[in-house]
């Protein structure tokens, strides 16, 4: 075999590997496998507990935060069980008239009641609780519990 004859049988190969991917990356997505974006805040700290925070504007209210940053940058969804979510629950039940139990437990109820909350809003409804619903919820004064602010960083 001569230079051109190998050289014509290694680009053949490498063809047929390039097709064969491309071939397989076809089935792949004709059968439903394919990549999908991870959402936004699936890399978020879970909410673990409700400390008192101060907001920017000197407003002292209690907001659910990740307990070992303090951080109020956190989710909290179905499956969840923690004081922040109790403390969502009440804010819910409370200040919005949801009628849910606070048991502390992020169950469907809870899911239900966040959506119609999300909803009445005007921010996206999916059930999770994360910084857009953060920043939509008036929270309840520490002093004031009957008067409340909206929470800015």
């Amino acid at each position: 075999m001569d230079r051109d004859e190998s050289r014509t049988m290694w680009v053949r190969a490498r063809l047929l590997v390039v097709a064969a991917a491309a071939m397989l990356m076809t089935m792949l997505v004709g059968i439903g496998v394919t990549a999908t974006a991870t959402p936004a805040h699936a890399a978020t700290p879970t909410c673990t507990e409700a400390v008192r925070k101060y907001s920017a504007s000197g407003e002292r209210m209690f907001i659910p935060v990740q307990y070992s940053t303090l951080s109020p940058t956190c989710v909290m969804k179905r499956g969840n069980r923690n004081n922040a979510v109790k403390y969502l629950q009440e804010v819910m039940r409370d200040t919005y008239d949801y009628n849910i139990a606070v048991d502390g437990d992020f169950g469907p109820a809870t899911q239900s009641a966040l959506i119609s909350l999300q909803r009445r809003l005007g921010i996206t409804a999916d059930g999770v609780y994360g910084p857009q619903t953060r920043d939509a919820i008036c929270w309840p004064l520490y002093y004031e519990p009957y008067a409340c602010w909206w929470y800015d960083e």
